[in-house]
């Protein structure tokens, strides 16, 4: 039995502590069959073997972005980019809004996300005043780069029917100016007034946003993802389809939106863990606050210079209590968007209640962000082995409006994945894209140094080993959703999910690592990406 591909002459770091280091790899169909040296796997060549010679360049094992949104990404692609890497000015962002407008057919949304207050030069949120005159009639919406809020002009709020008598939904908040009139700035549930109008998007038009996302994650090393947030049949079934043809370009988790899956899966009794190894239910989660950049994330203090303002509670307690309670009845793995210390604290007291109700004997329950903690709630995670799920380059990319928006105590224990590794707690990477750019080396890197953009460095203390980081990426992501046993290392039986970079990122200057260069990449045995 021949092996149908074999690398050698690399540099292989397996992830796996019985063999951490080799020269070479034989894959045999979609499974890794032979880790060694040079003459070990080269006995595994055949007439029909495709050997590639790595030249010393590193192979790893595929990585892992633990919670992103593949759809949004892959939609996102085709609106407007107003990320602060494109757009630096209010100006060149309205200019763009306004060529958008001038293409699009009558009446048609225009689009845009990615805007950072705090990274324009006005350093301000834009305005429906801003808007209007460079969109007309066109309805138009402006996603800033968190999600939690969005910025909408005259013709979106008149189709929303959002006046200055219009109330605040609950868990949500329309911005209004000095005289009480809405500025088009809609944060958190607020935005859901509008986005409710959007066009809603066919099972095709998922599906290519699923591949042109997928073709980016290939091309940058990601091989497994998990979605975090399915909330609509169409969703599903666009999955399913390209699952089903064979089209699926990564290996993907589900996770569930509890307020709009819960109750079909309680009807069919789906659980976390159903499908396969390109396709599979993962956890049902629900958002509780908003964004630590954009002052909504949920707070025991107030934001410095506004004393009425601790963020936004999307639930109260018991609200949560009895949504987890019922994930643990149904024996699935229960995961909550949580940022602000007190989110994470009323997400951690749900979390105890319903599986003490109804204990699971490996639970892996997680808090996804997890932003900003005291030694008390890493005491409860520590004793619950509550996941945290962070997004190491929220560091280098929104970290600024942190220093700004947060104390220095408080910032101690920001995304704090030291604390959380030295006490034992499962820390896994990810991006959250198309929040932030999903690069995973950039991500990586924040992890290691603790870099902003500006160059400062936020909550030093919490930067880990490039080893580490990387296990935050590879193994950790495994065990995250319950997939050890057949990925996450280079181990034999394990998936052949590889992939190549140039350089061995453990002897880069740790302000490099986003230099890395990345060369292929290979899942199930087949190389689906060579630069």
């Amino acid at each position: 039995m021949a092996a149908d591909t074999v690398l050698l002459n690399g540099n292989v770091l397996t992830m796996d502590p019985q063999r951490p280091r080799a020269q070479a790899v034989a894959v045999w169909r979609n499974r890794i069959l032979v880790v060694g040296d040079n003459d070990t796997v080269r006995a595994e060549v055949g007439p029909r073997t495709r050997v590639i010679d790595l030249a010393g360049k590193t192979v790893l094992p595929g990585l892992n972005d633990n919670h992103c949104h593949p759809m949004g990404y892959g939609f996102a692609l085709e609106w407007i980019d107003a990320s602060p890497a494109t757009v630096r000015t209010l100006a060149e962002l309205l200019e763009r809004f306004r060529e958008a407008a001038r293409q699009a057919p009558l009446g048609a949304w225009v689009r845009g996300r990615g805007y950072d207050d705090t990274r324009l030069d006005v350093r301000r949120h834009p305005t429906r005043y801003d808007l209007d005159p460079m969109t007309g009639d066109h309805p138009a919406i402006l996603i800033r780069t968190c999600g939690h809020m969005s910025v909408v002009n005259s013709a979106a709020l008149r189709l929303a029917g959002i006046t200055r008598d219009t109330p605040d939904p609950d868990g949500g908040r329309i911005v209004r100016d000095e005289n009480g009139e809405p500025t088009g700035l809609l944060q958190e549930r607020a935005q859901d007034l509008v986005r409710q109008l959007l066009p809603e998007p066919k099972v095709e038009d998922i599906k290519r946003a699923l591949i042109a996302a997928g073709k980016q994650f290939l091309a940058m090393g990601i091989t497994s993802v998990i979605e975090a947030g399915i909330s609509k049949p169409e969703e599903l079934q666009a999955y399913q389809e390209l699952r089903r043809e064979q089209a699926l370009p990564v290996r993907t988790s589900l996770m569930m939106l509890i307020d709009h899956t819960l109750e079909p899966m309680e009807a069919l009794g789906l659980r976390t863990g159903l499908g396969d190894e390109w396709l599979r239910i993962g956890p049902l989660k629900l958002l509780q606050d908003g964004s630590g950049g954009g002052r909504t994330a949920l707070m025991s203090v107030p934001y410095p210079g506004e004393p009425e303002n601790y963020g936004i509670a999307v639930y109260t307690q018991e609200q949560l209590d009895q949504a987890f309670l019922r994930v643990a009845r149904l024996g699935c793995q229960g995961a909550a968007h949580a940022i602000g210390d007190r989110a994470i604290d009323m997400i951690l007291t749900a979390f105890e209640r319903a599986l003490a109700t109804y204990p699971q004997s490996d639970p892996r329950w997680r808090i996804e962000h997890c932003g900003l903690l005291r030694p008390d709630l890493l005491d409860r995670m520590q004793r619950l082995q509550v996941l945290a799920i962070p997004q190491p380059a929220f560091v280098y990319y929104l970290g600024d409006s942190y220093l700004r928006n947060f104390t220095e105590e408080q910032l101690a224990l920001s995304y704090p994945c030291r604390a959380w590794l030295d006490r034992g707690i499962v820390a896994v990477g990810s991006s959250d894209t198309p929040v932030v750019p999903a690069h995973p080396w950039v991500n990586i890197r924040s992890a290691v140094t603790r870099l902003t953009q500006d160059g400062q460095r936020m909550g030093p203390e919490q930067a880990v080993t490039v080893d580490e980081a990387l296990r935050m990426f590879t193994v950790n992501g495994a065990y995250a959703s319950f997939e050890e046993r057949i990925k996450g290392s280079i181990t034999p039986g394990k998936l052949a999910d590889l992939i190549v970079v140039a350089h061995d990122p453990r002897t880069v200057e740790p302000e490099e690592l986003h230099t890395i260069r990345h060369e292929l990449t290979m899942i199930d045995g087949n190389v689906v990406y060579e630069a």
